[in-house]
């Protein structure tokens, strides 16, 4: 076969001169597509450390917080046990320590009469008293007013003083008329250290 035309564009010189300008562009092409990949490797491997961190600390955070919640509740019961504490410490320095200035009362009374009832006791900080007692008969009333001047009852009071005497009459089948007496007395309880 024969040519009948010769190719006068190409050049065997810049030929060549491009086949070295295309071996650089594949290397370099070849090199920016390794770093790309190491690029884009480095930044998913990344990118996955730091969702696996932000797992772990969303994880923490809601362990955290739920411990925080029991550590929330555990609080408020410590603050109502130290409000409870504290007011108990407030009653125990207003309390008037009753039952035991009642009972010293009641086997006064005992001891006085087996009539005598006590109806009303009321008493404060300051230990001061006011207490109602009540008789069926004049007999029993008597007997009381003879013990309470005595010592014995006496001692157990600072200031003690009679603030009124209530007779009752009520009407029975049985009985004609028979009359309650009621004492109100007011005064001030010693100290419990003196009187042990």
């Amino acid at each position: 076969m024969k040519k009948k035309r010769i190719n006068l564009i190409i050049n065997r010189e810049d030929y060549q001169k491009y086949e070295q300008y295309f071996f650089y562009l594949k290397i370099s092409v070849f090199v920016l597509s390794i770093i790309f990949f190491i690029s884009f490797l480095s930044i998913f491997i990344n990118l996955n450390n730091k969702t696996k961190l932000a797992n772990q600390l969303k994880s923490q955070k809601i362990s955290l917080l739920q411990y925080l919640n029991n550590k929330t509740e555990n609080f408020a019961k410590i603050n109502y046990i130290e409000k409870k504490y504290q007011d108990l410490n407030l009653f125990l320095k207003e309390d008037a320590n009753s039952s035991t200035y009642y009972n010293i009362l009641d086997l006064a009374l005992k001891e006085s009469s087996q009539a005598a009832i006590l109806k009303n006791f009321k008493i404060n900080k300051n230990r001061e008293v006011e207490f109602k007692i009540s008789f069926n008969d004049f007999q029993s009333l008597k007997n009381f007013f003879q013990f309470i001047e005595t010592p014995k009852f006496l001692s157990n009071f600072e200031t003690i003083s009679l603030k009124n005497l209530s007779i009752i009459g009520q009407k029975e089948e049985n009985e004609d008329n028979k009359k309650n007496y009621e004492l109100n007395f007011v005064g001030k309880f010693i100290n419990l250290e003196k009187l042990q």
